[in-house]
This record gives structure tokens, sequence and C-alpha cells, in this order.
């Protein structure tokens, strides 16, 4: 029996702790608070942390909350050390912060490389499709899905049945987790790299399948589109190839 189950993220779904961590630090100034945070055991406090970026309070207060509503940051009342109330004091509370923030500034880095470069959208298209295969195993159109899930796109089936029983997905990608890079000088080639990635995901899923179609949209907003071909009709098993 084929497996419809998918992942998927809703506005009444909260998003895996990784989507909405990588969400929250495509901003600068979040990242560049929580590294400060992830390197002080005892935490510090919005003065504290006003200091070290060189932001009004108020303007780390919002990105504080933003971390916290992502669930990367927490705070808590420091110990009464005499008159008055105890100020807040911020600590990190996802230990996957450094490694996402890193990977975004890096994925930012190699977007001026590649325009310095002069890098041409077929190369980089061809250099995703290479590459795209280590993302997904093969398994069908379900592969498909799981493989943007771990690219922490947070993709929405919407193909429908029929489309199913016709080899066909639609894949709606929730969630944009380089949307600083892409929004950058020279980004769409971010957008170039993963139509090649997709097409590379597809070749490992099933010998044949393709992309028939990708759009790319507003990374602010994210929902770009991808669409498959090709691939065995729901319930056909090894024996549709």
């Amino acid at each position: 029996m084929y497996d419809f189950r998918v992942l998927t993220v809703s506005a009444t779904t909260p998003p895996p702790p990784a989507i909405a961590a990588a969400g929250a630090l495509t901003h600068p100034s979040r990242r560049r608070i929580a590294r400060l945070l992830s390197d002080s055991p005892t935490g510090l406090t919005v003065s504290e942390l006003a200091d070290a970026v060189g932001l009004h309070r108020n303007a780390v207060r919002q990105h504080l909350q933003a971390l916290a509503e992502a669930g990367v940051a927490a705070a808590a009342r420091d110990q009464p050390s005499g008159r008055g109330r105890p100020g807040l004091r911020y600590r990190i509370v996802n230990p996957e912060v450094t490694r996402i923030a890193a990977h975004q500034e890096l994925v930012a880095l190699l977007v001026r490389l590649l325009v310095r470069v002069d890098a041409g959208e077929p190369e980089v298209e061809r250099f995703g499709r290479e590459e795209g295969g280590a993302f997904t195993e093969a398994g069908g159109a379900d592969a498909l899905v799981e493989g943007f899930a771990r690219l922490a796109f947070a993709p929405r089936e919407t193909s429908s049945a029929t489309d199913r029983l016709a080899g066909r997905l639609e894949v709606s990608l929730e969630h944009c987790p380089f949307r600083e890079a892409v929004s950058a000088p020279g980004g769409e080639l971010v957008c170039v790299l993963h139509r090649g990635i997709a097409q590379g995901m597809a070749d490992t899923a099933w010998p044949g399948a393709r992309v028939t179609a990708f759009s790319a949209e507003d990374p602010a907003r994210a929902g770009c589109r991808v669409a498959f071909g090709g691939l065995p009709a729901a319930g056909g098993g090894e024996d549709a190839r």
C-alpha cells in the first residue's frame, strides 16, 4: 500500500525546531546575538547584548523576542541581589543554533564568490544536479518530500490523488532557509542551484523522474513550487519500474 504521509508545516502547526531556528537566524543581527549567547554559559542581559552588538536596547529586545518565539533563546530572572526586581538574563536553548548560523553565513559567502567568478546559471544548475542525490534516497515521491524536509524547506505536498496515480508530484516549499542569501546581489543563483538539486534528487528517488516545473517566489514569503513527473504510480511499488 502506498504511504501518502508527508511532512507539512501550516499556520496552525508549529514548524520543527530546526526550521524555526533557521528562520529566526536569517537576520544577521540575530545571528550575532545568538553567537554571543552561545559563548556565554551564564547568559546575557539586554544591556550587555546591546553594548556588544551596537544596537539600541529596544532593537535587541525585538530580536530576542523573535529568537524566543523560534525556541532559540529563553529568559530567566537573575538571583535577587538587593532592592528592586531582578533583571532578565537570556540563554541559548537550541544547541543547533551555532551550526545553523554558520551554515547561513557560509551560504552568503559562497554566493558572493559565485558572483565574483562570474559563474553562469547552466554551470551552477549542473553542479546542483550532480550533488543533489546526496539529499535523498530511492523511494519515489515520498523520498523527494523527505529530502526537501531535510534541507529545511518545510515541504507541503499539493499534488492531488489523480496526480499521484499519474506519477506526478507537486510540492510547495513553505520556508526558505537561505532567504538572506537569495535577497542579496547574485542571490538568484541560490534558486538556480536548488533547481539543479531538485533534479539530482529526482535522479536518485526514481529512474526517469524529472523536474517539470520550478517556480521561485519571494524568499521572505516562501512558497516556491516544484513539480515532478515520471514517478511511480501510487500503489505501483517495484513493479511500476
